[in-house]
């Protein structure tokens, strides 16, 4: 937690640091309402930051079927680069040094504030380029939301790739065995009372948690009432009721001893041997050759509801990507990502790939209503994108995701210091706001 915190802080640093040399841009780079006007490049090579795998298999498929459609020649430079922090750290000191960027730069919505908050003019706007106005409509609207407000100007400049609601992956063989019908479980109350009785047939402890403090179940919990953990002002909503309200839960949880601890690293090897574990649909690519010995035992529905009156699909994440200006094939790629986000073979082919597109036109496709073995046959893609079409709106700004560590600190004082839950929250709620000058709503 220390070293995140290190991590965040120098790089707030640096890019403080950097914000006189990146001066106002290119100021040759014509704008992208201006690009859009120009006619279709012929032939290019599109240099992209981006983690290999089903992304990268993504992006080739998606160039081999642009080039057959336009009679074009481009072709796909990737480098591979993990999201989240460490992709802001490769493309920050290129940005403050005003360096020559890649053509296309994946990055993880929560990621990107740090990015945009000092390097907003080095980047072309999807907005200007008329890709939101001919396609926004398309996307599920908590992902246009949230892509509204990365940057400061509040314009929006991320090409919506895929976006993740946390959804309960369930190990539907183990409740049969202990007598529980899942599809019944409609809220946390039964879903305790389900965890008891598998834990008395089977042994199973019904989730994971952290055992250094809990984070991702604080968030889904808070967000399933629909509160965002920030407003759309970037105010902390850390001691809302909600909040409160999650803690109870847990608390719950721990009572009934249901829970079983360890790294987070290893939250998925420990929830594979759990009655459910929590995670956004990017789950359902893995879990099925990590664990093939469970094939057909496992299935995938909505977070049971903290209040059913008023229930949320918590985030679980998403990604976007960027086009800088100083780069050799903007226009190329610029008309590129555009295609490939919004052309039906090639959301079909990211289906096929297990992604789950922010453009919900994609599960009108034939592709969506693929079977999954693995769960049981079920068409896993329509029920992700039913969880997601629930989704509360949030809100990105540079600093949200240092509140992890935050919040990790007041599970682990609640958890392992018997510090009470108002008293942890509000020191942590201090000591964010102090660091980042930011109003904690009341």
């Amino acid at each position: 937690m220390n070293l995140k915190k290190m991590v965040s802080g120098a790089l707030g640093v640096l890019l403080i640091v950097g914000l006189a040399a990146c001066g106002g841009g290119d100021s040759k780079a014509e704008s992208a309402k201006e690009l859009s006007k120009e006619a279709r490049v012929e032939k290019a090579s599109i240099e992209v930051y981006v983690p290999q795998g089903k992304n990268t298999d993504y992006l080739q498929k998606s160039i081999e079927l642009y080039n057959k459609k336009y009679n074009t020649e481009l072709e796909l430079k990737p480098v591979d680069v993990a999201p989240a922090i460490p992709m802001v750290q490769k493309v920050t000191p290129k940005l403050v040094a005003n360096e020559k960027m890649p053509d296309l730069i994946f990055l993880q919505d929560s990621n990107a504030g740090s990015v945009f908050e000092k390097f907003e003019d080095l980047f072309y706007s999807s907005e200007d380029f008329g890709f939101v106005k001919e396609y926004g409509d398309d996307f599920y609207s908590a992902k246009m939301n949230m892509l509204g407000n990365v940057a400061p100007s509040k314009k929006v400049y991320g090409f919506p790739n895929d976006w993740g609601n946390a959804s309960m992956f369930y190990n539907e063989a183990a409740f049969k065995e202990a007598g529980v019908d899942m599809t019944k479980v409609k809220n946390w109350d039964e879903l305790i009372e389900a965890g008891k009785k598998l834990k008395e047939k089977t042994g199973k402890k019904l989730l994971f948690m952290r055992d250094t403090g809990e984070l991702d179940l604080v968030k889904y919990l808070t967000e399933q009432q629909g509160t965002s953990l920030f407003d759309k002002e970037g105010n902390l909503n850390l001691l809302d009721d909600s909040v409160k309200k999650s803690y109870e839960i847990i608390q719950k949880l721990q009572d009934e001893d249901l829970v079983a601890y360890g790294n987070s690293k290893d939250y998925t090897v420990i929830g594979q041997d759990c009655g459910v574990i929590f995670a956004g649909g990017w789950l359902a690519s893995y879990q099925a050759g990590d664990y093939p010995d469970d094939e057909g035992k496992w299935r995938i529905g909505a977070i049971p509801a903290v209040d059913e009156a008023k229930n949320f699909s918590p985030m679980s994440g998403g990604s976007s990507y960027y086009v800088p200006k100083n780069s050799d094939n903007a226009l190329a790629a610029l008309q590129f990502i555009t295609f490939a986000l919004t052309d039906k073979d090639a959301l079909d082919a990211y289906m096929e790939l297990s992604g789950l597109p922010a453009n919900t036109t994609a599960y009108q496709s034939e592709a969506a209503q693929k079977e999954f073995p693995y769960y049981g046959n079920q068409k896993i893609l329509l029920t992700l994108d039913e969880i997601s079409k629930n989704s509360i709106e949030g809100y990105a700004f540079p600093y949200s995701a240092d509140l992890d560590n935050y919040i990790e600190a007041a599970s682990y004082d609640i958890k392992n210091n018997g510090v009470s839950v108002e008293e942890a929250l509000k020191k942590q709620a201090d000591d964010f706001a102090s660091k980042y000058n930011v109003k904690v709503n009341k």
